[in-house]
């Protein structure tokens, strides 16, 4: 509690999210289109809203599970205290477990403000999801599937090699992601 009550007063100032944007209309059209369900896109903008202001001026991430025919939430996980990623408690595993495999879409958010990372396209593939979402910190949003496994090693090896030529963390991410996809089946984009 003392390491998130710190984050919230400002120490990690990279991770601070903008409100007025985040309750603003820009923000909110972005989930206008994100799926063709509006309950759905409804709620992928609430949970995205809750999560980042929740989460604001910390490393700590929330993850929620959306019925993507209803749009009604199923799970959450937002009381977690692990850095830059989401553990499922025993509750949230048996909904994901007992759900029917292409129900269920994710959002979580990403304080790093960085687009899917192999983790993410690898627990969509292992879990089933219909497709994630991520809510950056920064007020991107990308949208993600997973149709199979990728190699967190190989991942890591095209992000440094594009760091080396003088990509930035995100650029490099983006490309190693766009490399990614030639071979394998997964998809991500920008939610604008």
């Amino acid at each position: 509690m003392v390491a998130l009550e710190n984050q919230r007063y400002g120490r990690n100032k990279d991770t601070l999210v903008n409100k007025t944007y985040i309750d603003g209309g820009e923000y909110k059209r972005k989930f206008d289109n994100a799926t063709d369900n509006p309950e759905v896109n409804k709620s992928l903008y609430d949970c995205s809203k809750t999560a980042l202001k929740h989460r604001s001026g910390t490393t700590f991430e929330d993850m929620y599970w959306i019925d993507s025919e209803t749009g009604r939430i199923v799970a959450k996980e937002i009381d977690g205290f692990d850095i830059r990623q989401v553990n499922y408690s025993p509750k949230t595993r048996k909904v994901v477990d007992e759900y029917p495999k292409g129900k269920l879409i994710t959002v979580h958010t990403h304080p790093s403000s960085m687009p899917p990372s192999a983790a993410d396209f690898n627990s969509s593939f292992i879990n089933g999801y219909k497709c994630g979402f991520i809510a950056c910190h920064d007020g991107k949003v990308f949208g993600y599937t997973s149709e199979q496994m990728i190699s967190e090693e190989l991942y890591s090896l095209y992000i440094g090699q594009y760091i080396a030529t003088g990509a930035s963390e995100f650029e490099a991410q983006i490309k190693a992601l766009q490399e990614l996809s030639k071979n394998h089946l997964i998809d991500f984009w920008e939610v604008r």
